[in-house]
């Protein structure tokens, strides 16, 4: 089910580069408002080749505490995120297994904690080859952030004490003939 409300906004930022025949689209993000040091996380998408691994903390009956990102940029370079959200829960790490396998959608769910605090509930990533989770509880309302035939490149979110929202950047391939896009 793909939800496009509010909470979950499907913003498309273009960033063409001269002699491109690639897009990325910023696609979300889903989830709660932030709350309790909510704050926004982002990445630089110029150079990045692929996600490497996804490290996801999370707990049976909270949902998800936190991600992390391991991306693989131009020459070969690997870089890490910063820990989106707190250290608690278990850790669970997807592995990609080869430059040929990559993300093609994100879902989940996302809902009130007690006490208000509204947090991304579950997370099941998708890729070429197989699926991964869902992490944490299948609970609240269901997103999805598909990648509509292209690549999930990386990652955006609104972090606290836990993960309270997430985005997608996609890779599309596509042509420009007369100004417009094909």
């Amino acid at each position: 089910m793909l939800l496009a409300n509010q909470s979950c906004p499907y913003s498309y930022s273009l960033d063409l580069q001269e002699g491109s025949s690639s897009v990325v689209l910023r696609m979300g993000p889903c989830g709660g408002g932030g709350g309790e040091g909510g704050e926004a996380r982002d990445m630089d998408t110029r150079g990045v080749e692929r996600v490497v691994k996804v490290a996801v903390r999370h707990g049976e009956d909270t949902g998800i505490d936190a991600i992390s990102v391991l991306y693989e940029r131009e020459g070969g370079r690997h870089e890490w995120t910063d820990l989106w959200g707190g250290p608690g829960g278990s850790l669970a790490e997807i592995c990609l297994r080869d430059p040929d396998e990559h993300f093609t959608s994100v879902t989940g769910h996302y809902g009130d904690l007690d006490g208000g605090l509204s947090v991304v509930r579950s997370l099941t990533f998708v890729s070429n080859r197989r699926s991964f989770g869902p992490f944490g509880k299948e609970e609240g309302v269901p997103f999805a952030l598909p990648a509509c035939g292209g690549r999930i490149l990386g990652f955006h979110a609104r972090s606290g004490t836990h993960l309270h929202a997430i985005g997608t950047y996609v890779r599309t391939m596509t042509t420009m003939h007369g100004g417009s896009f094909h």
